[in-house]
């Protein structure tokens, strides 16, 4: 079916094997539509896995490359991306700890912002300052690429995978991500 993926398609082909098709995403708008997508539901397994304001705890399970190259959807230039979104988001759990502490509670965990920078070598994903007043979101900024769009939305893809199919029990990620797939949105 032609289109651009939800994330729950996204997901689901990188799980069996395939490769989210971005290629009818041509624009900055709807690119940093697909990726706040994306962003929002890894923040919700997060917040499932309770794992949410556990910065240590997010590194320790979805920082390693080699968990994602298992992927067929995977290389190198796409781990790297889903190892930045999970840098990312411990040190959003790390920004919003220590708010808290100011505060006297933590901020919404949905609160995450990040940019995509583009120029004519390439695009890198910076995450701003937590902005405990905002909402999650992604943007893009500058010239639109849809290969540079493809890497960063399969590397946000394989983290999302990896994060549902986590594997808590002794089973090889089948059971527990079917378990989780309902917690994609």
């Amino acid at each position: 079916m032609p289109g651009i993926p939800t994330t729950r398609v996204a997901v689901r082909a990188v799980w069996e094997s395939g490769t989210p098709d971005y290629a009818d995403v041509g624009d900055a708008e709807t690119a940093g539509r697909v990726l706040t997508a994306l962003l929002r539901s890894a923040l919700e397994l997060l917040q499932y896995r309770r794992l949410d304001w556990a910065p240590d705890a997010i590194q320790l399970v979805s920082s390693d490359l080699t968990a994602y190259l298992r992927f067929p959807a995977a290389d190198e230039r796409t781990a790297d991306v889903a190892v930045q979104l999970s840098q990312a988001l411990a040190a959003h759990a790390t920004d919003g700890l220590n708010l808290g502490r100011i505060m006297g509670a933590n901020p919404p965990w949905r609160s995450a912002r990040i940019l995509v920078l583009a120029d004519e070598d390439g695009a890198s994903t910076t995450r701003l300052d937590l902005d405990p007043e905002g909402e999650c979101r992604v943007s893009w900024y500058g010239p639109f690429d849809n290969a540079r769009f493809t890497e960063i939305a399969i590397g946000f893809a394989l983290f999302l995978t990896h994060i549902v199919a986590n594997v808590f029990d002794d089973d090889d990620g089948s059971e527990t991500f079917e378990e989780s797939f309902d917690w994609v949105i």
